[in-house]
């Protein structure tokens, strides 16, 4: 009912509505650039909450930018890379996460899972996944980095019993300070 900025303060000229006023049928329109922003916060919530994602790309996804590289700057990112954050995935889904130098040797990741595990655990293998430049077992007595593996800045590999038996989070040391991963 009443229009305008009111009294004396020089103020907008907005509308004021007064309850049990009907809001007009434009106010509930969606537009195909609502539409846009909404998939476009979809994509970003779900690469949020699936993928490993650096700092860096935190805080682009935060301030609303697309922090996924372009196929040259992938490149780049991983030549340049000062840490490699490496899940490993245990056969039963349990994961561990270890941060290491981008240009530590691939055996410094078999020592952090040896040493995540009991004393006495079974034998195992480390095994990239898919995206990671490296094919197949790791084998720690061959050298290279985490960096030429393709596991930094990130990466995940699969733990492997050599033995085949079933071993779950019994194996990892008690002492292992255990909490949930950060999607982020």
């Amino acid at each position: 009912r009443e229009k305008g900025g009111g009294g004396g303060g020089g103020g907008g000229g907005g509308e004021v509505r007064l309850p049990g006023q009907d809001e007009p049928d434009s106010t509930y329109e969606f537009t195909s650039r609502d539409l846009l922003q909404a998939m476009q916060a979809n994509a970003r919530e779900l690469k949020r909450t699936t993928q490993l994602l650096t700092r860096r790309d935190r805080a682009a996804l935060a301030a609303g930018d697309d922090p996924s590289p372009s196929p040259d700057s992938r490149e780049e990112e991983e030549e340049a890379a000062p840490e490699a954050a490496v899940r490993v995935r245990l056969p039963d889904g349990c994961m561990l996460q270890g941060r290491f130098g981008a240009e530590e040797a691939a055996s410094a990741l078999h020592v952090f899972v040896a040493e995540t595990l009991q004393e006495g655990a079974p034998a195992f293998d480390l095994k990239t996944t898919v995206g990671s430049t490296h094919r197949g077992v790791i084998d720690p007595s061959q050298g290279g980095t985490l960096n030429s593996m393709g596991l930094a800045p990130r990466g995940i590999v699969n733990l492997r019993w050599r033995d085949d038996g079933r071993h779950g989070k019994d194996v990892v040391r008690l002492d292992t300070p255990q909490q949930p991963l950060d999607p982020n």
